[in-house]
Formats: C-alpha cells, structure tokens, sequence
C-alpha cells in the first residue's frame, strides 16, 4: 500500500517538531568555507545564527543554485 515513510519525515507527519540541529552556522560564508554548498544540497533547510544580512538569524533554503534567505520575525506569543 505505498511507500514506507523515512522516519524524519513520519516524525514530521505525526505532528513533532523538525529540530535543525547541527555544528551550526554563522552566515553563508560559513557554509560555503564548510563545503556545503547550494548546488550540492537542494532542497537543504539550514539555520544561520548571523543571517545572511547583519546579524539577524535567519533559514537558508537551497534552491539549487542559490541560498535563499527566509528571515525570522517576531517572538511567538
């Protein structure tokens, strides 16, 4: 009946939080100095503590060619 779910994404499916841990990262030149780089990772969702413009935090989404910058707004409440 279908395909077997990978369990990162079953976890997603269940309604768990998607943790994206890792060494961290500063900025897309961290990134790049690290060897991760837009072509070799579409798709990739990458937290950056410094963004990519100042020093705000910020998500990097590959698109294949690119890093893309999805800022983080306001707290939560």
């Amino acid at each position: 009946m279908g395909k077997d779910i990978p369990r990162s994404f079953a976890k997603l499916r269940s309604g768990e939080q998607l943790n994206l841990k890792g060494p961290g990262y500063a900025n897309v030149a961290a990134l790049t100095a690290a060897g991760i780089t837009a072509a070799k990772n579409p798709g990739a969702i990458i937290y950056l503590s410094a963004g990519g413009t100042g020093s705000v935090a910020c998500l990097a989404v590959s698109d294949g060619t690119n890093w893309k910058q999805s800022a983080l707004g306001a707290n939560c409440i």
